[in-house]
């Protein structure tokens, strides 16, 4: 009987070897699954801080600056006219009236100042072919001619201004508000046109 019970396993020792088999393969497959969903997680945080740097350093600015050849108009000595000068001015981000405002503030021998002393163009702006400037009080305040001298004045800007393509009349401001007589006599109420009679022959 002995040898009989050696050579039949009961069945269940059987089930408790097959058991055990089953229960340490899920254990370890269970062990990989985790391992590799911990590892994935990583990337894409990494990734999208990244591109977030990227951007922010690739936003910068700057301002461009280029020469450009202008004809400006003076008052001549005898004051019988407007006299030419071509100068080139450097204009940065394309405010080119206020490079012309600061050459007519600095005339060349032979003419006379085309602003009063101490004008500061305020500001400036061209719509519908306009151009609005608005001078400081100094421009009224600091002026001292006659008649001849308040048109050749007001006619050294307005000539100016129009040999540029977009402006084809200016509007005068004194400290930001319109007036009759931004001077004495001359009628600036409403733009003045480009004046060619004033303009000596070279």
């Amino acid at each position: 009987m002995i040898h009989n019970l050696l050579k039949k396993p009961r069945p269940f020792a059987l089930i408790l070897i097959v058991l055990l088999v089953l229960l340490t393969g899920l254990t370890g497959c269970g062990s990989n699954t985790v391992k590799t969903q911990s590892n994935a997680s990583v990337t894409p945080s990494d990734s999208a801080n990244n591109s977030s740097s990227g951007n922010t350093s690739s936003s910068t600015g700057s301002s461009s600056a280029t020469s450009v050849k202008v004809t400006l108009y003076f008052p001549a000595p005898d004051a019988s006219g407007l006299v030419p000068v071509e100068r080139t001015v450097t204009v940065t981000n394309d405010e080119i009236i206020k490079a012309m405002f600061s050459e007519l503030s600095n005339p060349p021998s032979g003419v006379e100042p085309a602003l009063p002393k101490g004008t500061e163009l305020l500001s400036a702006t061209v719509k519908d072919g306009i151009a609005t400037i608005n001078l400081s009080k100094q421009f009224k305040s600091n002026f001292s001619g006659g008649a001849t001298g308040e048109q050749l004045i007001l006619y050294s800007i307005v000539d100016t201004l129009t040999t540029l393509s977009n402006v084809k009349s200016v509007q005068f401001l004194l400290d930001g508000a319109q007036t009759v007589t931004i001077l004495k006599e001359f009628d600036t109420s409403s733009p003045l046109k480009r004046n060619e009679s004033l303009i000596r022959k070279l």
